[in-house]
């Protein structure tokens, strides 16, 4: 397949009888040329109107929207903005494309009211998918602090007239967000609020509500949800694989960046050595031969010593990718990525995929650990308990 956008190289028309005729002193609308695009009576004309719309219309829409996003999502990493920018526009040209031709062609789909309220949340939905797959643990994070600012009377979590999400305590709850004062996402900033903090008190015994409440005051003000997510995750040390990688100015290609950075809680890691490395190896072996309604029950409720989310491990560590684990428990690459970010599920949730009950699932998962535990005895020489 081509480059999606290698359409928008093609020459424009300045006139046009079509649009009223003559030379035209300003763009024709973008609903004017879709209407024309899905009335041209030959394929010529058709893709005539498809690149003018693309050109004129869509280009500009998709690359304002993703430069916005881009540099300001503490999530992507600055040393990739260029080919992040370029992996998303051809996403959302691709996604368009594909629907107007289909609408075209098969004439099903309804008309397109807002041709350019339709560009913006195609743009906006391929920048979130983006992210997620490409940054699941920062993306993981900010899912449990909306869920916290959701969840909690204390807190409120709201948009503002930019439709931009904004934190803050319950009594802030549609105010403008907090601008004073140093950039928010700088290490200084954050610093500063390590200062802030009375004797003896530290972010390292801070859970994460502690923390965002602490931070919340701090500031003085509502803060974007962009913004808490990021200094979460710096002061928790919650990275993505990429970050930890791109971070280090030492190693080629991040080849010997640690997993125990990237884990909520280092000391309990069990990725430490080559020696570990190969124990993750032979469990992911072993799991991989387990029946399938086992492998679903353990992997998506596989659980570390604070309760949260072990299964991204073996992705940290590189013993397997997100697509070989969907694979492994046989599920389609798009509803384990929706799934991924909800980690570690309820035994009431894998129950419902597997159409059985409750019970089933909590006899499954043991029935796994005992296996596991029997087979990494024997082929790592170890006691035979497996932690998951």
């Amino acid at each position: 397949m081509g480059d999606p956008t290698s359409c928008l190289a093609l020459p424009l028309h300045g006139n046009d009888p079509e649009l009223g005729g003559g030379s035209r002193t300003g763009l024709a609308s973008e609903q004017q040329v879709l209407q024309l695009f899905l009335q041209a009576e030959d394929s010529e004309k058709a893709q005539q109107r498809l690149d003018e719309l693309l050109t004129e219309h869509v280009a500009p829409i998709v690359e304002q929207i993703v430069r916005f996003k881009i540099h300001s999502s503490p999530s992507a990493g600055r040393g990739h903005e260029v080919q992040d920018e370029e992996d998303i526009r051809s996403d959302v040209f691709l996604t368009l494309i594909s629907h107007l031709r289909d609408m075209r062609v098969e004439g099903s789909s309804g008309p397109i009211d807002n041709f350019r309220g339709y560009v913006a949340t195609t743009t906006y939905n391929a920048f979130h998918k983006y992210i997620r797959e490409k940054y699941p643990v920062r993306s993981r994070l900010k899912n449990r602090l909306r869920y916290l600012f959701n969840h909690r009377t204390n807190f409120a979590l709201w948009k503002d007239a930019h439709n931009e999400f904004l934190c803050g305590f319950s009594a802030w709850t549609g105010k403008a967000k907090f601008t004073s004062g140093s950039s928010p996402d700088s290490l200084q900033s954050i610093e500063k609020f390590q200062n802030s903090l009375p004797a003896g008190v530290s972010v390292d015994r801070m859970n994460c509500e502690e923390l965002c409440a602490a931070y919340l005051k701090w500031r003085g003000g509502p803060v974007p949800l962009e913004e808490l997510v990021a200094v979460v995750a710096e002061l928790h040390g919650i990275k993505d694989l990429e970050q930890v990688v791109s971070n280090d100015p030492d190693q080629e290609g991040g080849g010997g960046a640690s997993v125990c950075d990237l884990l909520p809680d280092p000391k309990a890691s069990v990725a430490t050595d080559l020696e570990e490395r190969i124990y993750l190896e032979h469990l992911w072996h072993e799991i991989c031969q387990l029946p399938r309604d086992q492998r679903v029950a353990l992997l998506l409720n596989l659980r570390d010593a604070q309760s949260s989310d072990a299964l991204i491990l073996f992705s940290l560590a590189g013993i397997t990718t997100l697509r070989q684990m969907a694979a492994v428990m046989e599920l389609r690459w798009e509803n384990f990525v929706e799934l991924w970010n909800n980690l570690p599920l309820p035994d009431v949730a894998i129950a419902g995929m597997l159409e059985i009950t409750r019970q089933q699932v909590i006899n499954l998962r043991k029935s796994a650990r005992e296996r596991l535990a029997r087979r990494m005895a024997a082929s790592c020489g170890r006691s035979g308990k497996v932690k998951t």
